[in-house]
């Protein structure tokens, strides 16, 4: 028997193993029926095209195990983020993703066990199922059995967010089981039991379920769904979240940021060039950028490496960013929104199951542009904590811009804050840093009283 490992132990029809070359998926003998019809349905092939699955190889087992049947080799995923750092927009793809899988499932007489968005990636504008081994049987009066966790783990985390606001997600890091259906329900205004898809499958399936988890007996002798009706309640669920563009917002600042609110644009032009120049020179394979953004400079140092990940603390900016993945079909950028003064740490079982944000986001280069006063002023970082900050992301190089005391963003931050900026000074953020980097090059940006940094571990 292969044992079950921190990040693949629920499932019993498959184990997912960590070997020196990337992860592989064994399936177990007792999947064997469900496998195969999966593969040679059509099903596979199908969700392939439509880009709603991880791609695979069959490869040579190295086991003598009689209850292994198959070991595969899936597609790398290059980057993993976690529900709980997903804007709106990512969580929309996630479970409209969930739903046409099941739609496609069921025409080959199938459905996914599990509804959890733990499953799913983000890769290109697309958010991919990677759990090959999640696929049932599913035939006349079956039940639906994801149906409470696809209510509690997929719908209403985005109804939340959709009626309250995108900050609502931020509940799921604390329940990764999914939220409760009666707290959902209460904290959903009043117009969402108008809506037919909340009114059925929150509010009033948060009435008819116990907490003890015993149904009536009407319900445990109730049959389940035929696959005319419960093609239609996917059907409906899905044109219901189809409809639901946007999470509920505030005033949104963001769509003209560089546009508006940077200080000229001799300024960002010199910056552009200084940090291509020092793109070419580095020619990085992996880039994070803290503190993205709507992306500007992601998207150019994608073009000079395989790999970039952009964390950004606004949603709505990392909406702005995911949208821009899709027009552009790029495969190189992912983006999350994390706070980089709270950031996500290793959590679930035995604190092994889900990575730390410091673990994924390791990088060759570590960008901070216009981040460092936010992050002194507003977080009460001191530059000691910031130089630990990027070492913890960088294994070989940082670019961070220095935002003086008498730049007009650091006094707007600044103004009725109780803070000293005595020590706020160059000289000393460059000493602070020096405990792990040393300076490669400095250039005084144009039409600004802000320098560029390039440092070396």
């Amino acid at each position: 028997m292969i044992e079950p490992n921190n990040i693949s132990f629920r499932d019993t029809a498959a184990r997912v193993i960590k070997k020196e070359d990337g992860y592989y998926r064994y399936i177990f003998l007792e999947y064997k029926n469900e496998y195969d019809h999966l593969m040679q349905s059509g099903l596979y092939q199908e969700l392939i095209q439509k880009k709603l699955l991880i791609e695979h190889q069959e490869v040579d087992t190295d086991t003598n195990l009689k209850n292994v049947y198959k070991k595969l080799y899936p597609n790398q995923i290059e980057f993993q983020s976690y529900p709980f750092e997903w804007s709106y927009t990512q969580w929309r793809k996630a479970i409209l993703s969930y739903l046409k899988i099941n739609l496609i499932a069921l025409r080959y007489g199938m459905i996914l066990k599990d509804a959890t968005p733990y499953n799913f990636y983000l890769v290109g504008g697309y958010a991919i199922m990677f759990d090959t081994s999640s696929f049932m049987f599913f035939k006349e009066n079956d039940r639906w059995n994801a149906y409470r966790q696809f209510c509690e783990e997929f719908l209403s985390p985005i109804a939340l967010m959709h009626h309250n606001g995108a900050g609502w997600s931020k509940l799921t890091i604390a329940n990764l089981k999914g939220l409760p259906l009666n707290f959902v329900s209460r904290h959903l205004p009043l117009k969402s039991w108008l809506n037919l898809t909340t009114l059925l499958h929150i509010h009033l399936h948060s009435k008819y379920y116990r907490d003890d988890k015993k149904i009536i007996d009407k319900q445990n002798i109730k049959k389940g769904f035929s696959v005319e009706k419960i093609t239609l309640l996917n059907e409906m669920i899905l044109k219901t979240i189809g409809k639901w563009n946007h999470a509920y917002q505030y005033n949104n600042n963001w769509d003209s940021y560089y546009e508006k609110d940077i200080q000229s644009s001799t300024y960002l032009n010199d910056k552009e060039i200084t940090l291509r120049k020092w793109l070419k020179f580095i020619q990085p394979k992996s880039v994070i950028d803290l503190g993205a953004n709507t992306g500007k400079f992601s998207f150019i140092a994608a073009e000079y490496s395989s790999k970039v990940i952009a964390i950004e603390a606004d949603e709505e900016c990392v909406d702005i960013i995911e949208n821009t993945i899709s027009s552009k079909k790029n495969n190189n950028i992912f983006t999350l929104v994390g706070e980089l003064a709270e950031p996500t740490p290793n959590i679930g079982l035995l604190c092994q199951e889900r990575e730390s944000i410091f673990v994924r986001g390791k990088a060759e280069l570590a960008l901070g542009l216009a981040l460092i006063h936010h992050l002194h002023i507003t977080h009460k970082m001191s530059f000691y904590q910031i130089a630990e900050l990027f070492n913890q992301f960088s294994s070989k190089y940082v670019v961070m811009e220095f935002i003086g005391k008498d730049d007009e963003k650091v006094e707007f931050l600044s103004l009725n804050k109780k803070i000293n900026l005595n020590d706020y000074c160059e000289e000393d953020f460059v000493q602070k840093m020096g405990k792990y980097f040393t300076v490669v090059d400095r250039k005084p940006l144009d039409d600004s009283k802000r320098v560029l940094y390039l440092f070396k571990k």
